[in-house]
């Protein structure tokens, strides 16, 4: 049987960073996308994610707004900013839906965003618009 991640990527194999300082939300998130069939990378903040960038290369990264040393979309910024990074569609979670803030995000290269709490369907569905 496939996996839901497979019945809509077909046999491309999807690499995730999850950045979440939340670590009751961060480890959901991961089990989450792991049982979809995707691999997960997690990080706690934007710091911490991008030494996992200099180390693993992803495809898709999902971001909180709110976290400790800069928020998502100055994350964002920062990867669109950088060469190597710049390629990798960004989802931005947040749960001040905000249509400035959204905005913002998109002028800085956030592809979607999605509010908390996170409809777990509706990740899947932005996964595979972003990809």
């Amino acid at each position: 049987m496939l996996s839901p991640a497979s019945a809509f990527l077909g046999d491309r194999h999807l690499d995730i960073l999850v950045v979440e300082d939340d670590a009751d939300l961060r480890q959901l998130m991961g089990r989450f996308l792991e049982k979809q069939g995707f691999s997960v990378v997690l990080a706690e903040h934007p710091l911490q994610a991008l030494e996992q960038l200099a180390a693993r290369k992803v495809d898709l990264i999902v971001t909180d707004y709110m976290m400790p040393h800069m928020d998502g979309v100055a994350f964002t910024e920062r990867l669109k900013a950088t060469p190597t990074l710049k390629d990798i569609p960004v989802i931005l979670v947040t749960a001040w839906p905000d249509d400035g803030m959204t905005e913002r995000g998109m002028r800085k290269g956030v592809a979607l965003s999605l509010t908390k709490p996170i409809d777990f369907n509706r990740l899947l569905t932005l996964i595979r618009f972003a990809e």
